[in-house]
């Protein structure tokens, strides 16, 4: 396989857009991917009075996209996703409550030779940690720099080398959405207003994020790298209902990671892997630095993932841990963290089984967490 081919395959979890799974080559078509997940979530936590409370949630978490292709390198693609709007309250037992649909992504999608743009409502691509760590959990852990459906729009140019292999800097100008598309449906809840305030919330194509993503060197191949810088405007101001309590100020966030995958008997071939041959060792690490988080005055926080996955056959099993440093308006440091073990068997090429189990402290209070997800994946 080239640097180049092999660049281009990387490309796709880098940049987090979505690999299209069935495309019968005649244009214009139309598509769909889906995966469907049921998943059953068991916190217990322990209060700061001593106390403690078990909450349960099964519920599904249904993804989709819908594509119209003009060409092979040129579509239309709607996301949507039905799962709940929140999470349960301490000591709550839900099943299936609270479901319903939200609009991830409406845009047009262009790849070129060298270069590819987005427009419209889509996932900023900045970070890494929320698709890269394995896990159930980590995900929400690092929602701050995960940003998914901001209105907008994001460029991307490939610089390729023989020596250096593929150098590709990216940039998105966004807002938050306060459009109709903003809303859930078939559930309660509101629309994101301008009055909430927040981060990006001003109305305006004025929050931005630069990263660049270092890949397929010749000398490491497998080694994968990105830095970026992201700034979110400030919105209205808003009384705090708790701490953290701040005026507003714009949220700027600094980040660095680095994937390498280590192959123990390198092959593309599926047979090896489906026989359980294949094994692999991948290590991955990402610091974040935000200044004035969620877009309150003085709440710095800083974010440190890192996590280890062995993959053998159909099997996986990761280990992933995020620290979460964040120093309080009185000048003593809170340390908060997620650990997580993860185990997924892949039953067949559509349906995988996850199991998650891991410690969380966030603001202050301590949890246990047991996770089990049943996911079946497929597209035409």
């Amino acid at each position: 396989m080239s640097h180049y081919r092999l660049a281009v395959l990387l490309l796709g979890s880098v940049w987090g857009v979505d690999l299209v799974l069935a495309d019968d080559g005649q244009y214009p078509n139309v598509g769909m991917d889906y995966d469907a997940t049921f998943q059953y979530d068991h916190v217990h936590g322990d209060t700061p009075q001593g106390g403690n409370r078990n909450s349960t949630d099964a519920y599904p978490d249904i993804n989709s996209t819908f594509y119209f292709r003009f060409t092979h390198d040129q579509q239309i693609q709607l996301s949507t996703e039905i799962n709940p709007v929140q999470g349960p309250e301490p000591g709550q037992k839900r099943f299936f409550e609270d479901v319903g649909l939200v609009i991830n992504d409406l845009n047009y999608y262009q790849n070129n030779a060298n270069s590819a743009f987005m427009v419209g409502k889509y996932h900023v691509p900045f970070g890494r940690a929320q698709d890269q760590a394995p896990g159930l959990y980590t995900e929400d852990f690092v929602s701050t720099y995960d940003l998914d459906g901001m209105l907008g729009g994001t460029v991307a140019y490939r610089f390729f080398d023989q020596q250096l292999g593929m150098i590709e800097p990216n940039v998105s100008l966004y807002t938050a959405d306060n459009s109709i598309l903003g809303r859930p449906y078939f559930r309660h809840g509101e629309k994101l207003e301008r009055s909430d305030g927040g981060p990006s919330n001003t109305g305006k194509l004025d929050s931005y994020a630069v990263s660049v993503n270092w890949l397929a060197i010749p000398a490491i191949p497998f080694l994968e790298m990105q830095v970026g810088y992201m700034e979110n405007k400030k919105g209205d101001d808003v009384v705090q209902s708790g701490p953290p309590f701040g005026e507003a100020a714009d949220e700027k966030i600094k980040i660095a990671s680095a994937r390498y995958i280590w192959a123990y008997a390198p092959s593309t071939e599926l047979e090896p892997t489906l026989d359980g041959r294949y094994f692999d060792i991948v290590p991955f690490i990402e610091f974040a630095d935000v200044e004035n988080e969620d877009a309150i005055q003085g709440n710095d926080t800083r974010y440190l993932t890192t996590s280890l996955t062995f993959d053998f056959g159909d099997w996986a099993l990761g280990a992933t841990r995020t620290d979460k440093h964040r120093e309080s308006s009185g000048g003593a440091d809170r340390q908060d963290y997620l650990n997580e073990l993860s185990l997924t068997y892949n039953i067949t090429g559509q349906v995988k089984l996850g199991l998650s189990a891991g410690t969380q402290k966030e603001d202050g209070e301590m949890s246990e967490l047991v996770g089990l997800a049943l996911t079946y994946s497929g597209g035409f």
